[in-house]
């Protein structure tokens, strides 16, 4: 049992068998390394140098490639677009390098101080720190003594380093195994490492602040490099953690805290452990004291504080959900640089340890007003579960602005009221499946109808109609590609409407007008239209070719849904949206990627996709909406021009605003994220709705964030009419109706673009009821949306034919006259009754005097009866 009493052999100064066992195996290492340490490890460095040029190098171990072109993993960090506010930190390794001249001379001597003493003296290797350890550990039993040199420690670290890069456990583990092997060839690298770094930087170290010889490289990296902190590396990273400033900032009571912690890292940590870190900070101050750094009263002054009252925390904004600012847009930027091809598969890498400094589209003004507004229309506790969405884009450019969400970010979904679901974009960029844009999509439909030469003054039936599958043309998918039960939409609350101005249709946001308008065009068309002005699905499945599109069924995200009125704000050029301006590397270079190509940012990127008659063709009408529409009541202040389009989709259950002005593009939604829930019978922000629209809540909300962001801007011209080609359209031929019947040539009329009206003539060419002659003929042309006149055939002749009626022109046609001449022969045979009319007398000519002569006397003297005589 008195074998394994040791402290009460140590303290009677008996030798126990642990200790003897360990003097054996010292004596072996000790055997093991004398020569080594015999043949110069710890001699000055001119005589380490001196052999070196004698051809005993052979000494040094070459050195791998491990410890060459070695690449510390770096913080990176994501800004707003002035570069000056931080939004996130992304790292494996919390670290930011700095050069020497950026370290305060207090960390550099309380860390040479405390961890290796004789570093300016040796070469790499201490030899007295080696023999000290040695005995300490094997002999006297103490496993917490050092030997390690600060080159030791970077040769060591580093080899680590790189090894955990690599991701190799092999490696790992030969980095860190507690053996003589290991640490015998640890000496060896150090000692050729100082060689190496004392041929390109010299051996003679003067007092100026940048690295100017070997051993201040070696500093410089060791300080870099190692660990300050659970996951806090290098002084710098350690400095603005601990004490909230840069490390060249440090004065000795903070460098004496910095410096003790590299040790143990957990045990010392100030943060979580304050007490532990006193103790350890109070060693370090007496060995700067011993070494003659601070004076006496100094270390009495400072050992007098606590941990606790020299530390100024400054937590590091960690990930998305560290920032209170834009969380759901940082989440976006680090799913482009992870996912964006330019990337190269590379960005996670890049993003966790790559140093990068990222410069983003984010105006942080705009941001917060997104987060005050939304929150302020629907509080992010509502009961109803319910949830709104806001992006902002700058018109010109397409740069992301704002992106807002009435949710806290949490990844875990943990959180109440969290989400990790990025209720603004795709799926594949953190978002959801998207939601109905409902009428906020009828501005591709106009754009579709326009673009076929219809135009806003045509007049389109809004009355309800049952729809086949066969009334609907989609040439991609060949001839009748429906089938199911007929169709039959209507409006707000299930009413149809009259026939209306297409201009009108748009500002009502007339449903059953847009489903006539589309059902005029091909499907096809509408759906390459869409994909033209930047429109897709949230979930990134191909748009369906469907009635339904008519009235944006196809769930699309609030980016989408900005995106397609950015390209009508810029006159239609597109611009792909897009939130990153520059990225630079720790070095302030472009990013390359493992190939050493340069990274090349998926930045602005307009191309004009419509024509600009089209684009202001399309504005015109939604300044409308604004003007008199369903958004009558969302005018900016001050008389400020702006277009936009509600939109409600079925149920109520998604509910937009999507507006602009040539500044700036906004998109606002609301509802349940997580199902479609009919907006009706609702209470939201305490306030009960028996129906909720997109003028109700989202409109507001639109007007009050571009009221805000605006502020200060000029009033820029909008759209106040259209061309004459987008007013009344682009003549095109008048179809042939003749031979129809009336329902079959107003359906034709109607496909072709044009109104009808409706008269009745005489035929006996044609069968009762069907057209018998058209006005304009067939193959004239003709303005979309101008009067077709169709005449019906019958068998009746008119009752001009018959009776002339008093007072008409036998000289002109009436209206209804079926020949190609007039009068017609028949009248010369069998005329009408008062036919021709009875000429009327002329009037008396005032030159006469009606006493001369004897002759006439009047109107109808002359020959008459009882004239003149």
């Amino acid at each position: 049992m008195g074998l394994f009493v040791s402290e009460r052999a140590r303290r009677d100064g008996r030798v126990t068998v642990v200790q003897l066992l360990g003097a054996i195996v010292a004596f072996v290492v000790l055997s093991v390394i004398g020569g080594v340490l015999l043949a110069g490890l710890a001699l000055p460095a001119v005589t380490v140098a001196g052999n070196a040029a004698e051809g005993t190098s052979d000494l040094f171990e070459e050195l791998p490639g491990e410890l060459e072109d070695v690449t510390l993993p770096q913080q990176s960090r994501i800004w707003d677009r002035t570069g000056e506010n931080l939004i996130a930190t992304f790292y494996s390794q919390n670290r930011v390098v700095v050069p020497l001249e950026e370290i305060s001379p207090w960390l550099q001597k309380a860390v040479v101080a405390v961890e290796d003493k004789r570093f300016w003296e040796h070469n790499g290797v201490d030899g007295e720190g080696i023999l000290r350890a040695v005995y300490i550990t094997y002999v006297a039993g103490d496993d917490t003594a050092g030997g390690s040199t600060l080159t030791q420690q970077l040769v060591k670290n580093t080899l680590l380093q790189k090894a955990i890069e690599a991701e190799d456990t092999d490696a790992i583990e030969a980095a860190t195994e507690a053996t003589v092997e290991r640490k015998i060839r640890e000496w060896r690298l150090a000692l050729a490492y100082e060689e190496q770094v004392n041929s390109v930087y010299g051996t003679q170290c003067t007092d100026a602040p940048e690295v100017d010889c070997g051993k201040e490289q070696v500093l410089e990296q060791y300080l870099n490099i190692a660990q300050f902190g659970l996951n806090t590396y290098g002084v710098e990273a350690a400095a603005q953690y601990y004490f909230s400033k840069p490390a060249s900032e440090i004065n000795a009571l903070e460098a004496a805290t910095i410096a003790g912690i590299t040790q143990n890292p957990s045990k010392w940590d100030p943060v979580r452990y304050p007490e532990n870190a006193k103790i350890r900070r109070d060693i370090v101050l007496g060995v700067m004291h011993d070494q003659g750094m601070i004076t006496q009263a100094e270390l009495n002054e400072y050992k007098a504080l606590t941990v606790e009252e020299t530390l100024n925390v400054s937590y590091p904004k960690f990930s998305c959900r560290a920032s209170d600012l834009a969380p759901f847009f940082c989440d976006y930027v680090t799913k482009v640089i992870r996912q964006d091809e330019a990337f190269k598969g590379e960005g996670f890498d890049l993003l966790y340890s790559g140093g990068l400094d990222i410069i983003t589209t984010l105006d942080v003004t705009k941001q917060q007003i997104a987060n005050e507004e939304l929150v302020r229309s629907l509080p992010m506790d509502d009961p109803s579960g319910w949830a709104m969405a806001l992006v902002s884009l700058e018109s010109s450019t397409g740069q992301i602005l704002a992106m807002s969400q009435t949710r806290e970010f949490d990844p875990a979904n943990e959180a109440p009221n969290s989400t990790s679901i990025n209720y603004s974009t795709d799926r594949d960029y953190g978002g959801s499946r998207g939601f109905s844009p409902g009428s906020t999509f009828k501005p591709v439909i106009l754009s579709t109808w326009l673009n076929s030469g219809r135009s806003l003054n045509q007049i389109v039936s809004g009355g309800i109609r049952e729809y086949d599958p066969s009334d609907w043309t989609a040439s991609c998918l060949g001839s009748n590609p429906y089938s199911g039960k007929p169709w039959k939409p209507t409006n707000v609350l299930g009413s149809g409407g009259s026939a209306m101005t297409v201009l009108n249709a748009t500002a009502n946001s007339i449903n059953t007008a847009y489903v006539a308008m589309a059902n005029q065009l091909d499907l096809c068309d509408i759906k390459t239209m869409a994909e033209t002005l930047g429109f897709h699905r949230a979930d990134g499945k191909e748009i369906e070719i469907v009635p339904s599109i008519s009235l944006g069924t196809q769930n699309a995200s609030p980016l989408t849904m900005a995106s397609v009125m950015q390209t009508f704000a810029n006159n239609g050029a597109r611009c792909e949206p897009y939130a990153i301006l520059s990225i630079t590397d720790a070095d302030g270079n472009v990013p390359v990627d493992s190939n050493g190509d340069e990274i090349i940012l998926p930045g602005q990127n307009c191309n004009q996709v419509i024509s600009e008659e089209l684009a202001t063709g399309v504005q015109y009408a939604m300044t409308k909406v604004i003007e008199y529409g369903t958004g009558e009541d969302l005018k900016l202040a001050g008389g400020r021009m702006a277009a936009g389009k509600t939109g409600t989709s079925q149920n109520n259950a998604h509910l937009w605003f999507t507006g602009y002005t040539p500044q700036l593009t906004t998109a606002v939604w609301l509802g349940n994220p997580n199902k479609d829930t009919p907006g009706q019978r609702i209470t939201l922000n305490g306030q009960y709705y028996r129906y909720v629209y997109g003028g109700t809540i989202s409109g507001p909300t639109w007007q009050r964030f571009m009221n805000r962001a605006l502020e200060g801007q000029p009033n820029l011209p909008m759209a106040t009419t259209a061309s004459s080609n987008i007013l009344n359209g682009v003549p095109r031929e008048v179809p042939s109706i003749v031979g129809l019947t009336e329902a079959e040539a107003k359906r034709e009329l109607t496909d072709a673009g044009f109104r009808s009206t409706a008269s009745v003539i005489y035929s006996d060419a044609y069968a009762p009821g069907t057209v018998a002659a058209q006005y304009p003929s067939a193959g004239d042309k003709a303005t979309p949306g101008s009067a077709v006149t169709y005449y019906l055939a019958t068998n009746q002749l008119p009752h001009w034919y018959t009776n002339w009626p008093a007072g008409w022109d036998p000289n002109v046609a009436p209206e209804d006259w079926w020949g190609a001449t007039w009068p017609p022969a028949e009248f010369e045979t069998n005329p009408p009754n008062n036919w021709p009319p009875a000429e009327e007398e002329p009037d008396p000519d005032p030159s006469t005097d009606p006493g001369d002569g004897g002759g006439g006397g009047g109107v109808g003297g002359g020959g008459g009866p009882g004239g003149g005589g």
